[in-house]
């Protein structure tokens, strides 16, 4: 995790959230949707659209945006921000949980 999240939480432990956009990229949040270079994304994988705003904001050189699926109750980049590219230690390309949903990660073969 960054920085900021073990400061705020005092957790270490690694989390699973979904790389939504990259060093150069600019994102915003508004109206219940996520933009990326100006592009609405459509993320049929989430739990739910975004009751949250972010400003367009271009993401800095060696970092990363990462969201959770579960948007409004995901403890991520909306919350504390920009994650170094460096703490990025795996990527999910399997869910087992909940079981009605096993199978492969949507996205996870880029």
């Amino acid at each position: 995790p960054s920085q900021t999240y073990i400061d705020l939480t005092g957790n270490t432990e690694a989390l699973i959230k979904r790389i939504v956009a990259v060093a150069g990229d600019t994102i915003e949040v508004k109206d219940k949707t996520l933009y990326v270079n100006g592009i609405p994304q459509v993320e049929p994988y989430t739990n739910e659209n975004p009751d949250y705003e972010l400003p367009l904001t271009k993401v800095p050189t060696g970092m990363v945006l990462v969201l959770g699926d579960n948007r409004n109750r995901s403890y991520d980049s909306h919350i504390w921000g920009f994650l170094p590219e460096k703490n990025i230690i795996g990527r999910a390309v399997l869910k087992y949980w909940p079981p009605w949903r096993v199978g492969f990660v949507e996205g996870s073969s880029s």
